[in-house]
């Protein structure tokens, strides 16, 4: 937890090679920073020969995208569930699924890595964050699809509304711009964004 009370990703499961690689460049990064990292020093730490990282990844922005790509998927399968929650309202589902996914962009902040790491993604490695991004519009795209058949959202195509949703809340997605607020005016902005969006595609 940090000092911030905000915190990162989870570990990965040590059950493969990868798994090994990607939790001992975390541990590394977080040593030595990001730049001073060697891949010497990943494998050191995995507890595997240089060339082992080498098979699995050809460089040190290979492990970048995949450590990257393996929170996001985390963040992913968190607003699959709760688009998925059949036992609560497609109204109460979908404003959980826009704090979370807001919330997702604030709990990298509490550690520097990853901050560092995710820097990287942003200047070098886009297509993770827009692969991302079209990941969760799917999940907004099917539970606003029942939102409309059950009467409780307009009729317009969902993957339509998805996007533009996606594209009004997108301040609340950067990273950059989450770290230039404190938490609590971040939070007050993004919960009245979402209601708001919450009012203008609700049945008349």
């Amino acid at each position: 937890m940090s000092q911030t009370g905000e915190t990162g990703p989870d570990a990965g499961e040590t059950g493969t090679v990868q798994d090994r690689l990607l939790d001992a460049a975390l541990v590394c990064f977080r040593r030595m920073g990001g730049k001073r990292t060697r891949i010497e020093d990943i494998a050191a730490e995995a507890g595997l020969a240089r060339t082992a990282v080498y098979r699995y990844y050809p460089n040190k922005r290979a492990i970048v995208a995949a450590m990257a790509t393996r929170w996001l998927a985390q963040d992913e399968t968190r607003l699959a569930e709760i688009a998925r929650d059949h036992g609560r309202s497609p109204a109460t589902r979908l404003q959980a699924f826009l704090l979370a996914d807001a919330d997702a962009t604030r709990r990298y902040l509490g550690d520097p890595c990853l901050v560092e790491v995710l820097d990287e993604v942003i200047e070098n490695l886009k297509a993770i964050l827009l692969q991302h991004r079209a990941h969760v519009r799917r999940h907004l795209t099917g539970l606003l699809a029942e939102g409309s058949a059950a009467g409780v959202f307009r009729a317009d195509p969902a993957d339509a509304m998805a996007q533009t949703i996606d594209d009004l809340t997108s301040r609340f997605h950067d990273l950059r711009l989450a770290a230039d607020l404190d938490k609590a005016i971040w939070r007050d902005r993004a919960t009245t964004a979402i209601e708001t969006v919450l009012r203008a595609i609700r049945s008349r």
